[in-house]
């Protein structure tokens, strides 16, 4: 089967991203907790300024009252969720696209891959960080790491599983079109 000009570029630029977003997960991971905390507090309370302000232009009175617990949320949110969500759209596109050969047993075997993969990452970054000055690893931030990692994954192997699948049954029903007019 030959791969279009245009799959080959779109694999290394997803490629490329993925191993980026890896890259940065570990970096952030081995960020020391102080420094950490830092730049999560300050995009947490850019975002807590800006919800405030536009609550107090419409009810006169801020939304956003108790600042620690609104940053950890975000921390979780972005730092967590958001981060693997993003990173997973990327290794999915990824895996997806190398090795393109339209069979189940491939395509089930890209999924373990790709899902088990996300997992372990999400350990790996935790367990950067018990060495950390700082920070910790938890179990309930992997939860929320492959929360994410599943979220975009899911939905991305599902496009793939749909259009593949109708594709390959569209080619099918055509290839025994042609061989019943040739009998």
């Amino acid at each position: 089967m030959e791969i279009s000009k245009k799959t080959k570029i779109l694999r290394i630029i997803f490629l490329i991203i993925f191993i980026i977003s890896c890259i940065i997960l570990i970096i952030e991971a081995a960020t020391p907790g102080v420094e950490s905390a830092s730049k999560s507090n300050a995009v947490s309370d850019t975002i807590a300024s800006i919800i405030n302000n536009i609550s107090q232009t419409i009810t006169k009175k801020p939304k956003i009252t108790n600042l620690d617990e609104f940053r950890g949320f975000i921390r979780k949110l972005i730092g967590h969720y958001g981060a693997f969500l993003f990173m997973a759209i990327f290794a999915t596109l990824t895996g997806m696209l190398y090795y393109i050969r339209k069979e189940w047993k491939i395509f089930w075997i890209k999924v373990i891959i790709i899902l088990t993969f996300g997992f372990l990452f999400a350990i790996l970054t935790e367990l950067i960080q018990l060495s950390v000055p700082g920070r910790y690893g938890a179990f309930t931030d992997v939860f929320i790491d492959y929360s994410g990692y599943l979220t975009s994954s899911i939905i991305i192997l599902i496009i793939f599983y749909v259009y593949y699948f109708k594709h390959i049954n569209k080619k099918i029903i055509e290839e025994d079109q042609i061989s019943n007019l040739e009998k």
